[in-house]
């Protein structure tokens, strides 16, 4: 979606109502509802400024922004990754006139001094892939609210269980979409929605990629519903389909389709205590479809840690998302393919003050390919501490280690897969 084409839809939309309006608000005579003044006649671009400043004086301007040091070392496999970089998104939200508003945001992620190279902090996913600043317009969408329902067309952030902002980074990943949002049954969200493009994962791709030969020539077409109105029960689904099953060069793409299922039960014997279950899986082409089976069982001890256990399975092929991290043993992030394995961990959650959250997490995954790319044990802690209204701190450390069989597939380039570590110091503003 061009820039031009998003600024002359606004600019026809905000028409469209200003004239369709009349007296109810902004009107293409000028008087806005009120009574012909004799020999008072106001031009047109008048009446259209008019409009236009009652949308605009009623907006808000926001911003999250993130000062951000990641360094991710390997085992000499490779170069470690290394940046310090600060940036975050800098939004304007239009008032809203007759359900329609519309909103703008800049997205930039900005290398800082000269501590690390721009070929260091090409790994870290906080620069483009060829180590330069990320800067584009990341949202700019027109939105339509009319009882319980909402359409937004444009570039905008979703949240499906397989197609999220994925906010691990400065910047989130965003879309260009469209669709349409339902409430209008109880306790029930119905969501269509068409996807063109995105901006990669954590943004790198500074603009839009329509990822062709992945997704397909035409796009993605998706359904999510998501229900609680049995108590203590929440369900929600996700079917992602491809409008075209080529790419733009006639090659067959490798999924059809992108299908997820979750429940949560809420326990009412036990203070905090709940049951999860997950569903997914893939339609391939020309391979044999992928299945993802898991269960989460967790519980709040003197109301202050939480402490769960969980396991998926993957079988026959790669589970895959668009971008999100559903799976409860969750080792890549959301931003990779998860190859057929076993895979069983834990976590607790502590939080000694009511600012204050850390989060300790592990698993270990057993792959069940002869690769073994998928084959090792992490450890995850992440610390949360709300400084004020406006501003927290996180820190994050994991380990991964590889089992030995993994490494010497590595060594011997038949598969396998390196050990890290991962260290992120964030400090992050919000006004």
């Amino acid at each position: 979606m061009k820039k031009g084409l998003v600024i002359s839809i606004f600019s026809l939309s905000l028409l469209l109502f200003c004239h369709h309006a009349g007296d109810a608000g902004c009107s293409l005579n000028g008087l806005n509802g009120k009574k012909k003044s004799a020999g008072t006649r106001p031009s047109q671009k008048e009446a259209i400024s008019g409009c236009y400043g009652q949308i605009l004086k009623s907006g808000k301007f926001s911003a999250d922004l993130k000062l951000f040091h990641m360094v991710r070392t390997y085992d000499h496999v490779k170069p470690d990754a290394k940046a310090l970089a600060g940036g975050g998104i800098l939004k304007y939200d239009s008032g809203s006139f007759h359900g329609l508003k519309f909103g703008l945001a800049y997205y930039g992620s900005h290398k800082i001094g000269g501590f690390y190279s721009r070929k260091e902090g090409i790994g870290t996913s906080l620069l483009q892939r060829d180590g330069d600043d990320v800067h584009f317009l990341g949202e700019a969408y027109l939105q339509y609210d009319i009882s319980k329902t909402t359409v937004k067309v444009g570039r905008q952030r979703l949240t499906t269980p397989l197609m999220e902002d994925l906010y691990l980074r400065i910047l989130p990943t965003v879309y260009e979409a469209a669709i349409i949002r339902n409430r209008d049954i109880p306790k029930t969200t119905a969501e269509l929605g068409y996807v063109r493009s995105f901006s990669g994962f954590a943004s790198k791709n500074s603009g839009f990629d329509e990822n062709d030969a992945t997704w397909g020539k035409a796009g993605l077409f998706y359904i999510y519903v998501k229900n609680s109105s049995i108590k203590h029960l929440t369900i929600r689904g996700e079917y992602i389909k491809a409008v075209s099953d080529t790419d733009d060069s006639g090659e067959t793409i490798p999924l059809r389709d992108y299908r997820y299922v979750d429940i949560r039960y809420n326990l009412p014997v036990f203070t905090g205590g709940y049951f999860k279950a997950q569903y997914g899986g893939n339609s391939y082409n020309n391979a044999p479809d992928s299945t993802l089976f898991g269960v989460k069982v967790g519980t709040t001890i003197l109301n202050m840690v939480e402490a769960a256990l969980f396991c998926d399975k993957i079988s026959d092929n790669n589970f895959e998302v668009i971008m999100a991290s559903p799976m409860y043993t969750d080792w890549q992030q959301g931003y990779g393919l998860y190859e057929p394995s076993t895979a069983f961990g834990g976590e607790i959650i502590i939080r000694p003050v009511s600012d204050l959250r850390i989060r300790v997490i592990y698993v270990e995954v057993s792959s069940d390919t002869e690769q073994l790319v998928d084959d090792f044990s992490e450890f995850n802690f992440d610390l949360k501490y709300r400084i004020n209204s406006w501003s927290r701190l996180r820190i994050c450390f994991s380990m991964k280690n590889q089992t030995a069989a993994s490494e010497r597939l590595l060594m011997a380039g038949k598969g396998g897969r390196e050990d890290r570590n991962d260290l992120r110091i964030i400090y992050r503003i919000n006004f």
